[in-house]
């Protein structure tokens, strides 16, 4: 098995490709579109802003999901995540006529799958393949018991942003339901980042799509080897949220005037983090060193 898991890694790294099939071009054909650019003003006191991270995968099948999740499509990143929903929300605690009113705002949103209590999601499978379970993929339908919420972005940066206008009630409303929300069960089809901000978003009269369905092969090859994911065609199907499908909703959104353009904004508010440069290649032999003599 544990050679197993070294052709998946390298069949997973030697994929590096983006896209070219119809299917994957008609689904993202609304990043070809000019989004409206109503650049979102705090007039309000009271608003909420969805943010996503998309990176772009092809649910075409299996196979080209696995190849876009090893290199990002979006920017070639190679992290093996999914991409990553969360929220700000800005409002006025209390109102005081004493006093100045308190303004107060939350970035965070749902995280989880750190694979200290449990294993995590693709190492189970294969863990259960291991064992000889039936259904091994059984495993992605279980809920994880570490997650939590993660204040600001984390180690994302949004691709496209919307907000939205609050009333005084909703906001106290979304407060409500994050304290009372269980951050501690973390689910790919059940609470995770993009459910959570599309919760949060209907609770301020925002409806957002975020699910997607995937078609699971009964066998997995990997060179010369193959591996039984299920038996029982309960499991050939799974329907979970993506940052892709809520981008795309996003914009529908915005171009649809029921949400403001806010990556504009948030940019502005925080620039993006610094990447990954040519140059910075030719200063590691000295990094290096220095790393090594300390």
């Amino acid at each position: 098995m544990c050679r197993l898991k070294l052709l998946l890694l390298v069949f997973l790294c030697a994929c590096t490709y983006k896209p070219q099939s119809e299917n994957y071009r008609l689904f993202y054909h609304h990043l070809e579109q000019a989004c409206p650019r109503k650049v979102c003003e705090e007039k309000s006191p009271y608003f909420l802003v969805i943010l996503v991270e998309a990176r772009h995968l092809d649910y075409s099948c299996p196979r080209s999901f696995f190849k876009t999740l090893a290199k990002h499509p979006s920017d070639g990143t190679k992290n093996g995540d999914v991409g990553h929903a969360w929220i700000y929300l800005q409002g006025v605690l209390e109102e005081d006529s004493q006093e100045k009113s308190s303004y107060v705002f939350l970035e965070g949103g749902h995280s989880g799958e750190l694979g200290y209590m449990q294993p995590r999601y693709m190492e189970g499978v294969f863990l259960q393949a291991e064992q000889g379970e039936k259904n091994p993929i059984a495993y992605l339908w279980q809920t994880q018991h570490d997650g939590f919420f993660q204040h600001g972005p984390g180690r994302h940066y949004p691709t496209f942003a919307a907000k939205i206008n609050l009333t005084a009630s909703q906001f106290h409303l979304i407060l409500k339901f994050i304290k009372n929300y269980s951050f501690s069960n973390y689910a790919i089809i059940g609470n995770q980042c993009c459910s959570f901000a599309t919760q949060v978003a209907a609770l301020a009269g925002l409806i957002l799509e975020s699910k997607i369905s995937l078609k699971i092969d009964p066998f997995f090859h990997i060179g010369n080897h193959t591996i039984c994911l299920w038996k029982d065609p309960l499991y050939s199907q799974i329907t979970f949220f993506s940052p892709d499908v809520l981008e795309r909703s996003l914009m529908q959104a915005v171009a649809e005037g029921r949400a403001e353009e806010a990556l504009t904004w948030y940019k502005k508010k925080y620039p993006s983090p610094r990447r990954w440069k040519k140059e910075d290649f030719f200063l590691f032999p000295k990094r290096y060193l220095r790393l090594k003599a300390l």
